[in-house]
């Protein structure tokens, strides 16, 4: 039944993913939108490797893992979220979007670039790179009471993680594309067969507020 519900998943994310979405924003769901959207962490899965059990973190307008989230927050501390974690807002609805788990007005919205880096928009900008995918992510097995395990994916392929250099971490977080896959170029090794496939599982429950005021 599970696996039944998620290759419904895949086939209707494919439909809305079909072409990128150009290089505007697409509407955030959020905490308080209808249905509301619903925070997560996520931990790499990859047994035997260096990326395994690693957090996506978020750094530098991109996605890691064996970096430090990177955040900001203008207010005095007591009013500031963490902000030593990464958490995103997966949509519960037909928009298959994501967005950053934070307080700033606008948000903070995820989307694959051209290149297939994981990315999110920097606060207060609506700037995306022309040919990005803003659509298509969403969580697979999400009623797997038995582990409590869901998996955020996205419609276009899976996710890699790539070394700045061989076997070496920090670790940059790509979709490889089903159609083309990942160019050496792009990486930042240099070298796409560097980059090891993960699967990204949720990690944790969900906390009651954001949790940071804005990535940076």
């Amino acid at each position: 039944m599970i696996f039944a519900k998620a290759t419904v998943l895949i086939a209707l994310s494919t439909v809305v993913c079909a072409t990128p979405t150009g290089n505007v924003k697409s509407e955030i769901k959020g905490r308080d939108s209808e249905p509301p959207a619903s925070a997560y962490s996520f931990l790499a899965l990859r047994s035997a490797s260096p990326i395994h059990f690693g957090s996506l973190e978020a750094s530098g307008l991109k996605i890691w893992i064996g970096k430090e989230t990177s955040s900001y927050c203008p207010n005095p501390p007591e009013q500031c979220p963490p902000g030593n974690t990464t958490a995103f807002l997966i949509s519960k609805d037909s928009s298959y979007t994501a967005a950053m788990d934070v307080a700033v007005p606008g948000g903070q919205q995820v989307y694959v670039d051209p290149s297939g880096a994981l990315s999110y928009t920097q606060a207060h900008s609506a700037s995306i790179p022309t040919g990005s995918f803003t659509v298509g992510f969403f969580l697979s097995n999400p009623d797997d009471t038995e582990n409590h395990l869901a998996y955020f994916t996205h419609c276009e392929g899976g996710f890699v993680a790539c070394p700045i250099a061989p076997g070496q971490g920090p670790w940059q977080v790509f979709v490889q594309f089903t159609k083309g896959g990942l160019k050496d170029e792009n990486v930042p090794s240099g070298n796409a067969t560097d980059c090891l496939g993960f699967s990204a599982a949720t990690a944790g429950a969900p906390q009651d507020g954001p949790a940071a005021w804005q990535y940076t």
